[in-house]
């Protein structure tokens, strides 16, 4: 073979390898996100400038309470002069997913936090009241607002008065965290949608535990004007 054609072809052997190993060293257009990120939803937005931003952090209830306002799924949606962002948090690691979720948010930044329904089996109220108190500790640290929602209800099928009780305890260990810690005010999920028997009103059902959209306007009926009262006492 004549030596320029054999030089020709070592050149373009050298330019597709070059282009594959770019690709493969992220240097292609994929957004796959990296192996070691977390599994879960990170708010897209800081507090806008305007200070009427609040990062809610939650699962799927929070989701979908969040989705009744026409939340798309990323980015932020907009209720009643207030800007919202969703941070997922993980039902496994509760405190640290809470923890990197708020990193970096500026002082005085609103978050919104609640435990999930299923998180109460009637026995580890103990292990909520850990976690609670290391998340209130975790919103000091960084200086930030925090809003606490008690214990979710779920429905009488699908629980016990066991878990009622734990729901109750836990409620006046939420009133008690607010009380001693300045800057942390309390959402009554509970008093909003559970019944005089401590589980969640039948009005308020889907086919599951999981709230349904009147229970979300219920919700927002206290939802705002405490966070009128959470803005206003930027201070407390």
């Amino acid at each position: 073979m004549p030596l320029k054609k054999v030089r020709s072809l070592a050149v373009a052997l050298l330019v597709i390898l070059g282009c594959v190993c770019l690709h493969g060293c992220g240097g292609g257009t994929s957004s796959a996100p990296p192996t070691n990120e977390p599994a879960r939803r990170r708010p897209s937005t800081t507090p806008a400038s305007d200070g009427r931003s609040v990062l809610i952090t939650g699962r799927s209830v929070a989701y979908g309470w969040m989705s009744s306002w026409g939340y798309p799924g990323s980015g932020t949606v907009r209720k009643n002069g207030y800007v919202f962002s969703y941070g997922e948090l993980d039902g496994e690691n509760i405190v640290s997913s809470f923890a990197d979720i708020t990193e970096g948010l500026p002082p005085g930044s609103v978050v919104f936090f609640k435990f999930c329904f299923v998180d109460f089996d009637g026995s580890n109220l103990a292990r909520r009241e850990r976690e609670l108190d290391e998340v209130v500790a975790t919103a000091r640290s960084r200086d930030l607002r925090l809003v606490v929602g008690n214990a979710l209800p779920v429905r009488k099928q699908d629980g016990n008065v066991r878990i009622v009780a734990e729901d109750r305890e836990f409620n006046r260990l939420v009133e008690r965290a607010a009380s001693e810690n300045p800057g942390v005010w309390v959402l009554d999920l509970n008093g909003i949608l559970a019944g005089d028997d401590g589980f969640l009103e039948p009005g308020y059902q889907t086919g599951d535990s999981h709230p349904n959209d009147r229970a979300y306007s219920a919700i927002d009926r206290a939802f705002f004007p405490l966070l009128d009262a959470v803005f206003e006492g930027a201070g407390r």
